[in-house]
């Protein structure tokens, strides 16, 4: 039975503890059931935690690096440049819950793809696929997206 217990220093993050096993990174799923990248899914206490791999998270691996600060807590607004298909922006997501908001911005197409699906089941990530280093280029049906 998997026991899960606040991370020590940073709001959001968790740490899952299953005997035989080494701590895990942990976020508490904003949407339960639904996998990001394949990430293994832990219930403790009627709650859904997703484990957060630090190999494919760089936040991850420097949370675990012990990095100082993280400012991201529940209701924080995120611009996430470079959001790929959504791997760590999901965690953020997690993090900042309901209330906060993740702004999503991806340039490549194919994984633009990938990170508009999910942007759909996590309504608090918005996905805005543009350059960052030429805003006003970047437009979409009309619209422009200025960062």
């Amino acid at each position: 039975m998997p026991s899960v217990e606040k991370h020590e220093k940073f709001s959001g993050v968790y740490w899952v503890k299953e005997e035989g096993m080494e701590e895990r990174l942990a976020t508490r799923n904003l949407t339960p059931g639904v996998r990001v990248y394949g990430e293994p899914l832990v219930k403790a206490g009627g709650v859904e935690y997703r484990v957060w791999n630090p190999y494919r998270s760089k936040l991850a691996a420097a949370i675990l690096k012990k990095i100082k600060e993280v400012p991201i807590s529940k209701g924080s607004k995120v611009l996430y440049l470079g959001a790929a298909s959504g791997t760590t922006a999901s965690h953020v997501s997690d993090i900042v819950w309901k209330e906060g908001r993740v702004y999503c911005v991806e340039f490549a197409p194919r994984v633009a793809r990938e990170l508009l699906t999910l942007c759909e089941k996590r309504r608090n990530m918005i996905p805005i696929v543009a350059d960052a280093r030429m805003p006003w280029l970047s437009s979409r049906g009309g619209r422009r997206y200025l960062l």
